[in-house]
């Protein structure tokens, strides 16, 4: 593969993927200068970013060789799950010790992978060019943050929030704020659901709960978020620092978070639906 050093990241392609190659670096320039400024995380020592376009190279490439011998001997395990998730996803990242690696799907690709679950949480973006930058963002956010290992409402809340000021604006839809405040639904905790789960309605509710709380806390509570982004914190020691801060019980955590963030930003415009 070749490679080009930019902004401190290392980005590999293959010579056939050359056009994609200035839109790649175009999108990690200005996400890590909106990732660095926004929450002042420091680029990893070792990020590299690939430009995918087949599954399995995209698992193998950037492992270190001891991390490409175990994912081999385990592939039947993760074989079946992957591939699937391939047909929809843009982008992935995976951290290997010191080495953070990220992938990125060939715009090409991208133009062609639907999103099934996306479309019931983000505002529909039809040019291209910002969609891959929407994806970029989104996995170096992971990568940048990989080290504070968040629980993984912040984890995607984060990376969502940090597209929005990449791109300048809000990237989910408004509507989405009815999940959290629709009484008749089970309050679920959102560490007891995993992105591994086959109920699509509770990885939704993982990203909306995670998007609306983390940009609440931009919002109306920066100190704190600075406070949780500067430190590495267990997920009950940060979810019971998070509830001490605003003086909530830990008991029913996420319904008083809901009821915040839905008293706050039911007030605003509604944002454009998807038709």
């Amino acid at each position: 593969m070749q490679r080009i050093p930019i902004s401190g990241l290392t980005i590999y392609y293959d010579a056939e993927e050359r056009e994609a190659v200035d839109e790649i670096v175009i999108a990690c320039e200005r996400s890590v200068q909106t990732i660095t400024s926004s929450w002042q995380l420091d680029i990893p020592k070792d990020c590299r970013v690939y430009i995918m376009t087949t599954w399995p190279r995209c698992v193998f490439q950037g492992a270190p060789l001891g991390s490409q011998i175990v994912l081999g001997l385990t592939l039947p395990l993760w074989y079946a799950e992957f591939k699937k998730r391939w047909h929809y996803a843009g982008g992935w990242s995976q951290r290997y010790g010191d080495r953070q690696v990220v992938g990125i799907k060939a715009p090409r690709l991208i133009a062609q992978t639907p999103d099934p679950i996306g479309e019931s949480i983000f505002i529909r973006e039809e040019n291209l060019e910002l969609k891959v930058l929407s994806i970029v963002c989104h996995e170096l956010t992971h990568a940048f943050s990989s080290h504070l290992r968040l629980p993984t409402w912040m984890h995607e809340g984060l990376a969502m929030v940090s597209t929005d000021r990449c791109l300048g604006r809000p990237t989910v839809l408004q509507d989405t704020l009815q999940l959290l405040n629709d009484e008749n639904q089970e309050k679920k905790g959102a560490e007891k659901i995993n992105l591994n789960t086959q109920s699509r309605e509770e990885i939704i509710l993982l990203y909306v709960r995670g998007y609306w709380f983390t940009r609440y806390l931009v919002e109306t509570q920066p100190e704190l978020l600075r406070k949780l982004l500067n430190q590495r914190f267990s997920h009950q020691e940060l979810e019971g620092f998070i509830a001490s801060e605003l003086g909530i019980g830990q008991e029913a955590f996420w319904q008083e978070i809901d009821q915040l963030v839905v008293a706050k930003y039911n007030l605003e415009l509604t944002q454009p639906r998807n038709n």
